[in-house]
């Protein structure tokens, strides 16, 4: 196996676990990227991402998750009784999120130790929490980066 293969396998399986995590665990008709492409274009559903945020509130400052996604704590909760998938610029906010979070997995090894490492300002990244840098597409291909960086054992 050539180091493309194994990375393009790799790749595979982060964003199979990470629409698992978004789906709440449950199976899904969703295999390729150009079908999450078009799942995250159509919106993910509001009910997934009310359970993926719950799930993350023990080590994150809820208020900065939903920063993050683009939403309103009150906007998501309203979609309890009203659900409506979220638009796309928020799916593809929640998917950065949810993805960066399984590769620090990977890297760390430990779900609590990478959202615990998410929340903590890191010198690679001039001092400041991945978490905070992820509200853009720039900032989520620094701390993408850092990571595989990390993952190398290249620190600088």
């Amino acid at each position: 196996m050539t180091v493309a293969d194994k990375h393009e396998e790799q790749e595979l399986n982060i964003l199979e676990r990470t629409l698992k995590r978004l789906s709440g665990g449950r199976a899904t008709n969703t295999h390729t990227a150009f079908e999450i492409h078009e799942m995250i274009e159509k919106g993910l559903p509001s009910q997934d991402i009310i359970y993926f945020v719950e799930s993350l509130t023990t080590h994150y400052n809820k208020e900065m998750t939903l920063k993050v996604i683009g939403i309103s704590e009150r906007t998501l909760y309203r979609r309890v009784k009203n659900p409506a998938p979220l638009t796309a610029e928020q799916s593809s906010r929640t998917w950065r999120l949810a993805k960066i979070l399984t590769k620090a997995e990977d890297v760390f090894g430990d779900r609590e130790e990478a959202q615990r490492w998410m929340n903590t300002p890191a010198m690679g990244l001039e001092g400041r929490k991945p978490i905070d840098l992820i509200t853009t597409q720039v900032g989520y291909e620094l701390v993408d980066d850092f990571l595989t960086r990390m993952d190398y054992g290249v620190y600088t």
